[in-house]
């Protein structure tokens, strides 16, 4: 009885310096600004020529570069890699990645669908090419995003999504990042198998956040 009361007693302090440390301050390491991404996004559409997909990713981190200096990482086309997470497949690059935010270029060439996951963080998606669908449980017509549009995934939610053609966007996590990586993992051990990929992302994943905390962003 006795070990129960402490344990208890622990479990309760755990829950009040986690939500104590959630609503007061998480949201004070933010850096980026989901209004000023969309105007970045914005931007780039008005300028840079329709069916250029790679120009708008250099046009876009330059941008982002521009506002967030070496808190985004310069593009490399080579640094992309294959992600499977809730059955859906896409390619990402990690241009800012810390305990509490991370910001990628995500999406397909050919079409994809699966389950967005249920995520410690609020996600936002910012079309730039193609077109996003989401089913809402409870709502039989489809959320419908475009370029331009951005896709707010409220954390704790779930949708089912698809990208039924060549889908690109730009997304910005802000939360309990590290609560994401075992969905955005998962499928890798259980089912691709792809370690090669694993360890890619690992990486890029490993050498984001460590470079940010150099910097003193977490």
């Amino acid at each position: 009885m006795v070990a129960w009361f402490k344990f208890s007693v622990v479990l309760a302090l755990l829950v009040v310096l986690y939500s104590y440390v959630d609503k007061y301050v998480l949201p004070t390491l933010y850096i980026f600004d989901p209004n000023t991404l969309q105007q970045i996004v914005n931007d780039a559409l008005a300028t840079v020529p329709s069916g250029n997909t790679t120009a708008l990713f250099v046009d876009i981190n330059k941008r982002l570069r521009e506002v967030y200096g070496d808190n985004v990482n310069e593009f490399n086309n080579d640094d992309w890699m294959f992600n499977n997470a809730g059955n859906a497949m896409g390619a990402m690059f990690i241009q800012h990645a810390s305990l509490s935010e991370y910001l990628i270029f995500f999406g397909t060439a050919i079409g994809t669908e699966g389950h967005t996951g249920v995520h410690p963080s609020n996600d936002y998606f910012f079309i730039l090419e193609g077109e996003q669908r989401a089913h809402a449980l409870g709502n039989p017509e489809p959320e419908i995003y475009r370029p331009g549009d951005m896709h707010w995934l409220h954390r704790g939610y779930a949708k089912q999504y698809s990208m039924p053609s060549t889908t690109w966007a730009l997304e910005l996590a802000q939360g309990w990042i590290p609560g994401m990586l075992p969905f955005g993992l998962a499928d890798i051990v259980f089912s691709t198998l792809d370690f090669g990929t694993f360890i890619r992302t690992a990486y890029f994943t490993a050498k984001a956040m460590g470079e940010s905390a150099l910097r003193g962003k977490f």
